[in-house]
C-alpha cells in the first residue's frame, strides 16, 4: 500500500491497463464466437455453390425436349401464317417515269369513272390524286404512289359494284416520298399502311356490299379503321307517314258489300269460257205449247274481282328506304419482306 501511495501515477496506469485488458478479452471472446458462426455459414454457402456448379443445370432432358418441340411448332405456325400474306407483299416496288405514272393514273381514273356509270362523282374526280392533274410526280415516289393508286382503284371498283347514288369525296393521305422524304419501317413493323377516306351516299345494301368488298378483294389487303353512318332522315317515322293509297275499279265502288267476300260466289280462275258454254241451257215453252227451246248461253267468263293496289309507304319508312351518308376510313396494307425466324 505504501508503494501505491508513493507511486500514484504508476499504480493508476497499471490499474487502467488491467481494466483495458479485461475489456479486450471479453470483446475478443464475443467476437471470436461471432466469427466462428460466420465462418461456418460461409463454408456452408461455399459448399452449396460448389455443389451447384458441379451438378447438371435444369431443365431435365424431358422438359428440355418438350420446350424445344413447342418452339419448333410455334415457329412453323408463324411461317405458315406469314405465307398467307405473300399475295399482299410485293417483291419490289420499282419506280417508273413520272409521265408513265400519269398515263396509268389517267387510265385508272377513266376505268373507275366508267364503272360508276350514272353515279354522281365529285367535281374534278381523280382517285384522290388531284395534285397530279397539273404536275408530275417525283421520280423517286412513283413506285410507292403506283401501289397506293392500285389499292384505291380496287376499293373504288368495289364501291362502284355496290351502286351508291353519289360518291361525295375521296381523300388520300400523302406519302413521305411525295415531299422528298423517305419511309423507314421500325424493326418490329410487318407492313406499311396507306390511308384513304371515302364518303358516299346510298342505300343500306350498298353500304353493306362495299364493306364486304373490302374484305373480299384478293389483290390488296384492306383494314377498316373507322366507319360512320348517318341516316338521311334524323327523325323516326311518324303516324302521318302512313299513306296507304288504294285504287279500285268502278265496279268495286258500285257493287254492294258482300259479307262472305267478293269471291265467295265467283267461279275459280281456272274455269274457261268453253266450260261455261257447256253448262245446261234453259228451255221456255212457246205460245203454241210447243217445246221450242230458247238457249241462253253464257258468252263471257265472269269478271275477276276489283283489283286493289297498296303502296305501303309506311313499311318502306320502317324498313329504311331513306339513303345513308357513309364515311369509311381504311388502310391499304403493303406487307414488308418476311424475316427469317430464329431457330429454337
Amino acid at each position: 500500500m505504501n508503494w501505491i501511495k508513493s507511486n500514484p501515477f504508476v499504480s493508476g496506469l497499471a490499474a487502467i491497463t488491467l481494466l483495458l485488458c479485461g475489456i479486450l478479452f471479453l470483446l475478443a471472446s464475443k467476437w471470436g464466437a461471432q466469427y466462428g458462426e460466420a465462418k461456418i455459414g460461409f463454408d456452408d454457402a461455399y459448399l452449396g455453390v460448389t455443389t451447384a456448379e458441379s451438378t447438371a443445370l435444369y431443365p431435365t432432358a424431358d422438359l428440355r425436349d418438350g420446350k424445344s418441340k413447342a418452339l419448333t411448332e410455334h415457329r412453323d405456325a408463324l411461317g405458315d401464317l406469314t405465307k398467307l400474306f405473300d399475295p399482299y407483299r410485293p417483291e419490289k416496288t420499282e419506280n417508273i417515269t413520272p409521265q408513265a405514272f400519269t398515263d396509268r393514273l389517267l387510265t385508272a381514273n377513266e376505268q373507275v369513272s366508267t364503272a360508276f356509270g350514272k353515279t354522281m362523282l365529285p367535281e374534278n374526280f381523280f382517285l384522290g390524286f388531284e395534285t397530279y392533274r397539273s404536275q408530275l410526280a417525283k421520280p423517286d415516289a412513283t413506285g410507292t404512289l403506283l401501289y397506293q393508286m392500285d389499292g384505291i382503284k380496287a376499293a373504288l371498283m368495289g364501291l362502284a359494284e355496290a351502286r351508291p347514288s353519289a360518291l361525295l369525296k375521296v381523300l388520300r393521305v400523302p406519302v413521305p416520298e411525295e415531299m422528298g422524304g423517305n419511309s423507314q419501317p421500325d424493326p418490329n413493323d410487318v407492313a406499311r399502311f396507306f390511308s384513304c377516306e371515302v364518303t358516299f351516299k346510298g342505300s343500306e345494301q350498298s353500304a353493306r356490299d362495299f364493306l364486304n368488298s373490302l374484305g373480299a378483294t384478293d389483290s390488296h389487303y384492306f383494314i377498316i379503321r373507322t366507319v360512320s353512318i348517318k341516316n338521311e332522315r334524323q327523325t323516326p317515322p311518324q303516324v302521318s307517314d302512313a299513306k296507304f293509297e288504294t285504287i279500285a275499279t268502278e265496279e268495286a265502288a258500285v257493287a254492294p258489300a258482300n259479307p262472305f267476300g267478293e269471291a265467295f260466289f265467283e267461279l275459280p280462275d281456272a274455269v274457261l269460257e268453253s266450260d261455261v258454254a257447256a253448262l245446261p241451257t234453259a228451255k221456255e215453252p212457246t205460245a203454241a205449247g210447243g217445246d221450242t227451246a230458247l238457249e241462253t248461253t253464257a258468252t263471257q267468263a265472269p269478271k275477276p274481282p276489283a283489283t286493289v293496289q297498296d303502296t305501303s309507304r309506311i313499311l318502306m319508312q320502317v324498313l329504311g328506304s331513306e339513303e345513308l351518308t357513309v364515311f369509311v376510313r381504311f388502310d391499304i396494307a403493303m406487307f414488308l419482306p418476311s424475316k427469317e425466324l430464329p431457330k429454337p
